[in-house]
């Protein structure tokens, strides 16, 4: 029996020793825990001090409200700006000043790709071509190089205005060079518009084939009714009752090739009969080409009264005599080519003089002595040139007798008064037989 009172003893004395120590303490502080306090509370710092995103929420409102200083918007406003004051500095004559701004405006527009500013930098090399073949510059050199900065920007884009703004540059620069450019450029520009999916610029390519053939008159006639007998056909195969004016144009203007290259101009006439016979001066024109056609080898005196009494308020608007006087000039017939001329001067003095009377009175100088009752009463008609499609000036007509100098006009055509010894008039008070 002593033995199990002394092993009992033993393990009461060791459970003593044990609780002094704190043997037991972890299991029984995790026992309370579980029971008095299951969920532990989060420490409150997490949730109040959120300071980072409020930060980032303040940074991105202050980028909004400041947008980048170089913006399209900003950029236009200057660019408008510089094109002012070049044009100030232009009608001051200090054209070396112009030309550094258009070449500030050049260079920070020619980058974009906004058509608008694109537009300003378009402004900028018309006028500085310009003013580059101007005098005192006459630097047409440097004005083809100015049209190519813009041809090669353009000749990429896509939009519509931009792109009749290359053609502009395209035909402004080919003008600078030769005529032999100038058809050049017409057939490079026919060529890249004429297959244009969405028909954009089939107006565009139809007057460059009637100003290519225009230029070629004189200089290869039978290419030239060539390329109007192309426009002609192809309203034909469309069969359109109403004909655009490049096509009426091109109807008449074989008409008068037919005559020069001493071709068979009936079928012309057949079509300008059955397309333009509404058209007001359509038989007037076709009139005068007959008389001039007659008239190498018989007198039209009769007709010409005719013609005078059925077409006395027609005036040839848009009509350009100068290809029927190249002809006439080189005509080997002199008493046909004299008649031609003669003519051809009447009907001029139709196109571009005509008399009128104000409330149907006629304006008469007094005698120089009003005592002399004997002496006749000088009576003039006053005389009025015919303007061209309500311009400022009269349209003159390139000079029949020349015949190897390309007309080079820029952008900008002079204006005709400023050398009026270059103009010469018919004498209005010549008695016409």
């Amino acid at each position: 029996m002593l033995k199990p009172l002394l092993f009992i003893l033993g393990l009461v004395i060791l459970l003593a020793i044990g609780l002094n120590l704190g043997f037991f303490d972890d299991d029984i502080s995790k026992v309370v825990t579980k029971k008095e306090s299951p969920q532990p509370q989060q420490p409150v710092t997490i949730e109040t001090e959120p300071e980072k995103p409020i930060t980032v929420e303040v940074n991105r409102t202050v980028v909004k409200s400041n947008p980048p200083l170089n913006s399209d918007n900003n950029l236009s406003k200057k660019l408008v700006q510089l094109l002012k004051d070049a044009s100030l500095h232009f009608q001051k004559s200090e054209d070396s000043e112009a030309l550094k701004i258009y070449n500030e405006i050049i260079s920070l527009s020619k980058e974009s790709n906004n058509p608008k500013i694109l537009k300003y930098f378009s402004d900028a090399i018309f006028s500085k071509a310009m003013l580059q073949n101007i005098y005192p510059n006459n630097d047409s050199e440097a004005a083809i190089e100015t049209y190519d900065e813009l041809i090669k920007v353009f000749g990429s884009r896509n939009e519509k205005e931009l792109l009749k703004i290359y053609m502009s540059a395209r035909l402004d620069q080919a003008r600078l060079m030769s005529k032999e450019e100038l058809l050049t450029a017409y057939d490079e520009l026919i060529k890249k518009f004429e297959n244009d999916k969405e028909h954009r610029f089939d107006k565009e390519v139809e007057g460059f084939l009637f100003a290519k053939s225009f230029e070629l008159m004189g200089e290869d006639d039978e290419e030239a009714m060539e390329v109007l007998d192309g426009i002609i056909a192809k309203y034909q195969k469309e069969g359109k009752k109403k004909l655009p004016e490049t096509v009426q144009y091109s109807i008449l203007n074989n008409i008068e090739l037919s005559i020069i290259t001493d071709n068979d101009d009936e079928k012309y006439v057949d079509l300008a009969n059955k397309y333009l016979s509404n058209e007001k001066g359509t038989q007037a024109l076709l009139d005068m080409l007959n008389i001039i056609k007659n008239a190498q080898e018989l007198p039209q005196e009769e007709a010409m009264k005719e013609w005078r009494e059925k077409h006395s308020d027609y005036y040839f608007p848009n009509w350009d005599f100068s290809e029927l006087e190249k002809w006439a000039n080189k005509m080997e017939n002199p008493e046909g080519q004299v008649r031609i001329r003669d003519y051809l001067k009447r009907f001029k003095t139709q196109k571009y003089n005509r008399p009128y009377q104000t409330s149907g009175t006629v304006y008469s100088a007094p005698s120089s002595s009003e005592n002399n009752e004997n002496e006749p009463t000088i009576v003039y008609d006053d005389v009025v040139s015919v303007y061209e499609g309500g311009g400022d000036y009269p349209v003159y007509e390139p000079d029949p007798y020349i015949n190897d100098v390309p007309h080079q006009p820029t952008q900008y055509e002079p204006n005709p008064y400023e050398n009026p010894e270059l103009i010469q008039y018919d004498d209005p008070y010549t008695i016409q037989n």
